[in-house]
C-alpha cells in the first residue's frame, strides 16, 4: 500500500501529485519532462517535498506537517535506476547479497540462491558487471533491490537502454517477479507499448500533474483529456457540437466529416450545442471492402482518400483524407487485409468509426 500526496516547486515548473495504490504494479506514463523521475525521488526520499505525505504499509515515511522525513536507508524503498548502479569492484553474488542486512549467512546464501534463480543468472555468480551483459546486469540490479525485502519498488525507465528482444524478455520478467514478490510497483516509462504490456493501472501525468489514473481499459479507450488520448496513441481526435441527442447515443456535428454517432458519455448529461471532443484508436477504424453490403454497419460512413502506408511488423498504418477539408485520419489493420483489398497510396475506400469504438471527451 502506498499513498503519496507531493508538492514541489522548482524554477519554471511545479509538481502537484495525488495517488493511493495497493501491492499492485502501477505505471506512471507520460512524456519526457513530465515530471515521473522526479515522483520517484520524492517517494524514495532522494528529493525532499516541499510539503505532503508519503506513507507505505502503514508507516509515514514523509509528512511535512508532522515534521517526518525518514532517511532512505530505513523507508525500505527499492529504486532502481537506469544505469543499474551495480558496484563494479563485486561479483554478482557479492552485488546481491550486499542488499541484504542483518541475516545470518546461511540465510544469505539461501536468499541470494533463490534470487540467482528467479532472475535466471545461476552460474554467473563469480562475474563482475563489465563481464555481463545489459539483460544481465538489469536482472542483477533487480535481485539487488529485492534482495533488501522492499515494502516499495521503484523502477526508473529500467528498460530503455536495451534492445528490442531484452526488453520485451525483462517484460515478462517482471510480470512474473511482481507475482512471486508482490508489492506496490511503481514504474516510470514513456514507452506506449510498456505502458500498455505492463500497466494494470495506468496514472497519466503531464506538466507535474496526474491528468488520469485508472485502469488500462479506462487510460487507453476512455481518456478524460485530449492530452492523455495523443498521449495513449489514439491520433484520431476531432472537436465537433453536440447536435441531437438520441436515446443512449449522442450525435456531434464536425464541420469537415459531418454527423458522427457515439455513446453517450458518463457524467452529466449533454445538451444540443455543447463543444466536445471525441475520438477512435487506428486499430478500431473498419475499412470497408467495395463488394461488401453495409448491412449493420451504417453509421458514420467516411469516404476517404489514402494518401500513404507505413508498415509497422505485422500491421500497416494506412494514412488517409476525409471531407472536403482533408482530415487527416490513420488507421490500423494487419497485413494480410492491406494485401487481400490491394490498399495503397491514392486508392479512394470507406472506413467506418464505427460508433462503439468512438470516445467522448468533455
Amino acid at each position: 500500500m502506498l499513498d503519496i500526496s507531493l508538492r514541489k516547486r522548482l524554477p519554471g515548473f511545479r509538481v502537484e501529485v495525488d495517488l493511493s495504490m495497493d501491492d499492485e504494479l502501477l505505471v506512471l506514463f507520460g512524456p519526457s519532462g513530465a515530471g515521473k523521475s522526479l515522483v520517484l525521488k520524492m517517494i524514495s526520499g532522494i528529493i525532499a517535498p516541499d510539503e505532503g505525505r508519503v506513507a507505505a504499509g502503514g508507516a509515514t515515511l514523509f509528512d511535512s506537517s508532522a515534521n517526518v522525513n525518514l532517511p532512505m536507508r530505513v523507508r525500505r524503498v527499492g529504486h532502481l535506476f537506469q544505469d543499474y548502479a551495480l558496484f563494479p569492484h563485486m561479483t554478482v553474488y557479492e552485488n546481491i547479497a550486499y542488499g541484504i542486512a542483518g541475516k545470518d549467512g546461511e540465510e544469505v546464501r539461501k536468499k541470494v540462491g533463490e534470487l540467482l534463480s528467479v532472475m535466471r543468472l545461476t552460474g554467473l555468480e563469480k562475474r563482475c558487471p563489465h563481464e555481463l551483459s545489459g539483460g544481465q546486469k538489469q536482472r542483477t540490479a533487480l535481485a539487488r533491490t529485492l534482495a533488501a525485502g522492499p515494502r516499495v519498488l521503484l523502477l526508473d525507465e529500467p528498460f530503455s537502454a536495451l534492445d528490442y528482444q531484452v526488453r520485451e524478455k525483462l517484460r515478462a520478467d517482471l510480470l512474473n517477479i511482481h507475482l512471486m514478490y508482490p508489492m506496490t510497483t511503481v514504474l516510470v516509462t514513456h514507452d506506449l507499448e510498456e505502458a500498455f504490456m505492463l500497466g494494470k493501472r495506468i496514472a497519466v501525468i503531464n506538466n507535474g500533474s496526474i491528468e488520469q489514473a485508472g485502469t488500462q481499459e479506462d487510460v487507453f479507450y476512455r481518456p478524460l483529456t485530449r492530452n492523455v488520448a495523443r498521449f495513449m496513441g489514439v491520433r484520431n481526435i476531432f472537436s465537433g457540437k453536440v447536435a441531437a441527442l438520441d436515446g443512449a447515443h449522442v450525435i456531434m456535428d464536425n464541420p469537415d466529416i459531418g454527423m458522427v454517432k457515439a455513446p453517450m458519455p458518463p457524467g452529466p448529461a449533454l445538451s444540443p450545442g455543447d463543444d466536445v471532443s471525441f475520438c477512435i484508436r487506428p486499430e478500431e477504424i473498419l475499412v470497408i471492402r467495395p463488394d461488401r453490403v453495409l448491412g449493420k454497419v451504417q453509421d458514420n460512413i467516411l469516404e476517404c482518400r489514402i494518401t500513404g502506408t507505413v508498415g509497422r511488423g505485422s500491421t500497416h498504418i494506412l494514412y488517409l483524407e476525409a471531407g472536403e477539408g482533408k482530415t487527416p485520419l490513420k488507421a490500423e489493420l494487419p497485413n494480410f487485409v492491406l494485401r487481400k483489398l490491394g490498399l495503397a497510396a491514392g486508392r479512394h475506400i470507406k472506413v467506418s468509426l464505427k460508433k462503439e469504438n468512438i470516445w467522448v471527451i468533455r
